[in-house]
């Protein structure tokens, strides 16, 4: 798996970055967890995105929401690749909003 992140904006309790992958349907699902508040909005390619809650497959324009601490795990079934625009948001910054 290979992702490569981009830092596009950041301030007090918040960052945007662009996530690029490159693994491919040979390639090994792997899992992460999220740190922080997540919204990503899927801009091009397609994956699977698996976690406690279910799982689904992401296409563009699809909007992706993680929780801090919640472990999922992504693989590309059907295509090699994706991007995606991520926001991310400390728990107290959101506890402010």
């Amino acid at each position: 798996m290979t992702t490569t992140t981009h830092s596009l904006a950041f301030g007090a309790g918040w960052h945007v970055t662009d996530v690029i992958c490159t693994a491919g349907a040979g390639d090994r699902p792997f899992e992460e967890a999220h740190q922080d508040f997540c919204v990503a909005a899927v801009t091009s390619g397609t994956f699977r995105y698996r976690a406690q809650q279910g799982t689904a497959m992401l296409a563009p324009g699809a909007l992706l929401l993680g929780n801090p601490g919640t472990c999922y795990e992504c693989g590309h079934e059907h295509g090699s690749g994706d991007r995606c625009l991520s926001f991310h948001f400390d728990p107290a910054y959101m506890e402010r909003i």
